[in-house]
């Protein structure tokens, strides 16, 4: 109920964005309350919509939890096109002009890196009214997206197989890594052969959402006078297409490592041939290391020590107020990721599984989380968020860092094998 109101409010609230329309460039007092009266609009939704997603990733096929979901896009929808005509306005204004009025207002000061990211994008913004309907577009032009992570959380099922003790077990999303971890390849095999026959029979309507996704961002690239949909992408994060190239040069350069390396898990496993199925299984027969959710906590808080007190103590917080959607259920949204938004925590989302795989996602997704932590408590809502390219930063060196510790201080060696 209490996300209903703040729902109707807010709806109430984004037509009143139009009022400062064709007045930007009025003055330095119109450009600043603007901007800031958008962003208070922003950070109301997003706290919406951080709830509303959360609640439909719990069970994707409670009805009410999607339609919940679907008011939340749809008011972000309507400020989209509400205030589509902020940014061609800003950009009518003549620079000169413009800096003026960053020194004329103290404030506005807080915009000028903003402002200058805007102005980078000048070639790619359209008019007002072509501006408002992209953001009219943006729901529908999304519904493969949509159609597929419907599909494949809340109505896909997979067939039981048996496992290393004969006994039938369903596989789901979640349990799917612990079939392809076992030391017995019939296993493996009839897991991995199950999950890809179920796929297989939806193929037609598989290729469809994947086609209607790929046309999506060709269309958003052609229509904002980008050379591909890759271009687009990257434009997004400012990264040159040449880092793009020169990271997939570089993976191809290094081929020849993972080429041995799978030949050595053939000579290890003694496998005529490897496939996909093999990937997964310890080299060491019975090295999988079981653990619990609470013995993983205390493994990824002694790990990420070197951080600090203050970055683990930010850890504990987490764990102890309840950042932590921990198990899998039916209908929860697949894998694992770290959400929320300005003025609210972060939040993980998991589907937990007793396995060393999911102690290094929960280190992961918290290295996100407390980059999320920190970045929202310092800095100001405009930059209170942070681009891709460097995201997975945070993450991967908590990964480094819990590997590093177990290494060191796991007593089973074959227990530190199964990290190989």
């Amino acid at each position: 109920m209490h996300g209903t109101r703040n729902s109707k409010r807010s709806k109430k609230e984004i037509p009143k964005l139009a009022q400062f329309k064709g007045k930007l460039a009025h003055s330095a007092d119109v450009l600043y309350e603007a901007l800031t009266f958008q962003d208070q609009l922003s950070e109301k939704l997003g706290k919406l919509y951080t709830y509303a997603h959360m609640k439909y990733d719990e069970d994707t096929t409670n009805s009410s939890f999607q339609a919940l979901n679907d008011k939340a896009s749809n008011l972000f929808t309507q400020l989209s096109s509400t205030s589509a005509y902020i940014v061609p306005e800003i950009l009518s204004i003549q620079e000169d002009k413009l800096q003026q009025f960053i020194l004329e207002k103290e404030e506005l000061k807080l915009y000028s890196h903003a402002l200058e990211e805007i102005n980078k994008e000048r070639p790619h913004i359209l008019s007002e009214e072509q501006e408002a309907l992209l953001a009219e577009a943006s729901e529908p032009l999304s519904s493969s997206s949509t159609t597929f992570s419907m599909f494949n959380n809340a109505d896909i099922s997979f067939p039981s197989v048996k496992d290393e003790n004969g006994e039938e077990k369903k596989i789901t999303h979640g349990n799917f890594i612990t079939f392809l971890n076992s030391d017995d390849r019939e296993v493996r095999k009839n897991a991995f052969k199950a999950v890809y026959k179920t796929y297989d029979q939806y193929k037609n309507t598989l290729a469809s959402t994947l086609s209607g996704s790929i046309k999506k961002d060709n269309f958003y690239a052609k229509v904002r006078n980008y050379k591909s949909a890759r271009e687009a992408a990257l434009s997004r994060n400012s990264i040159p297409e040449e880092v793009y190239d020169n990271l997939i040069d570089t993976v191809h350069q290094y081929l020849p490592l993972l080429h041995r390396y799978i030949e050595l898990r053939k000579k290890v496993l003694k496998l005529d041939e490897v496939h996909n199925y093999d990937l997964y299984t310890p080299l060491v027969k019975d090295a999988g290391m079981k653990l619990t959710y609470d013995e993983a906590k205390d493994y990824m808080l002694k790990g990420l020590a070197p951080l600090g007190e203050e970055y683990v103590s930010v850890l504990k917080e987490g764990l102890d107020n309840r950042w932590v959607d921990v198990y899998e259920n039916k209908g929860k949204r697949s894998g694992a990721y770290s959400s929320g938004s300005y003025g609210t925590n972060p939040y993980i989302l998991m589907n937990w599984q007793n396995n060393i795989d999911n102690l290094f996602t929960l280190a992961h997704e918290f290295g996100h989380s407390v980059h999320s932590y920190y970045t929202r408590k310092h800095q100001p809502y405009p930059y209170g968020n942070y681009s891709i390219f460097v995201a997975e930063v945070a993450s991967t060196t908590n990964e480094a860092l819990l590997g590093e510790y177990l290494l060191n201080h796991l007593d089973d060696k074959k227990s530190s094998v199964c990290m190989c």
